[in-house]
């Protein structure tokens, strides 16, 4: 409690002059009157100051701050059309029309659905996927799957080479020509990108803490697909338990 509020009184009462007894009587009546109804109100008055100055107002919490921006999106809720709308998807492959298709398979917790494409051509259908791992120790996976590429890429290229110096590698019988393997090669997507099988392409994202892998049948196709994805692909929106701003 302040020291003014502990050491508040009833005010002293002022003496009428002595000269005056007219008003001395008045003086005394009003006064008589008065004074328990102004005493009441001071008293009141005093209360409700002390009380006000005994219960400072609390600091916000931060924690519950509504202002407080956070990022990223939970997995469940991911849309592929907050990266890529399908139309887009059709422009970067030079296709007439991209059908975005729903999966059926389950994907592990923390990983959203992946982003499947029936794309329409000119004269033949193909089929595109890109999808996300954001969770945590997501670049321990990646750089896992990077060495794992680089092997199993080397090593189909390997083994087809032996097979056509065997004579092994022949047209099927439906006349279509069995095409060597491609080579993993490093490609400029993201903090680093590897295009691997001939038929896939990995990417660990510059801004957002999430790997990518891109599937389709052109690497130029591809790295046109992943650089978009890239482009688009950000703390705020990428698929992952919300956390604080960065």
């Amino acid at each position: 409690m302040s020291r003014s509020c502990a050491s508040s009184t009833t005010p002293r009462r002022a003496s009428p002059l002595p000269t005056d007894r007219f008003a001395t009587g008045v003086h005394r009546h009003v006064r008589d009157t008065v004074s328990p109804v102004r005493r009441y109100l001071v008293l009141v008055t005093l209360v409700a100051a002390c009380s006000g100055e005994g219960s400072a107002s609390k600091p916000a919490d931060k924690s519950t701050d509504p202002e407080r921006k956070l990022a990223g999106v939970f997995p469940d809720r991911f849309q592929c059309e907050s990266i890529l709308k399908p139309e887009q998807v059709a422009e970067l492959l030079g296709a007439v029309k991209a059908n975005k298709l729903d999966s059926a398979m389950s994907t592990p917790k923390g990983i959203p659905q992946p982003c499947n494409y029936e794309v329409v051509m000119q004269s033949a259908l193909e089929y595109w996927t890109f999808d996300f791992d954001c969770r945590d120790r997501m670049k321990e996976r990646a750089d896992a799957l990077f060495a794992q590429y680089k092997r199993t890429s080397a090593e189909l290229v390997q083994q087809y080479d032996q097979m056509s110096d065997a004579g092994m590698v022949k047209p099927t019988d439906a006349g279509v020509v069995v095409k060597r393997p491609d080579d993993a090669v490093e490609v400029q997507v993201g903090a680093k990108a590897l295009d691997h099988h001939g038929q896939g392409l990995l990417f660990i994202d510059d801004d957002a803490p999430c790997y990518v892998r891109v599937i389709g049948p052109d690497a130029q196709r591809r790295l046109a697909l992943a650089q978009a994805v890239a482009k688009n692909l950000t703390f705020a929106n990428a698929p992952m338990t919300p956390r604080p701003m960065p």
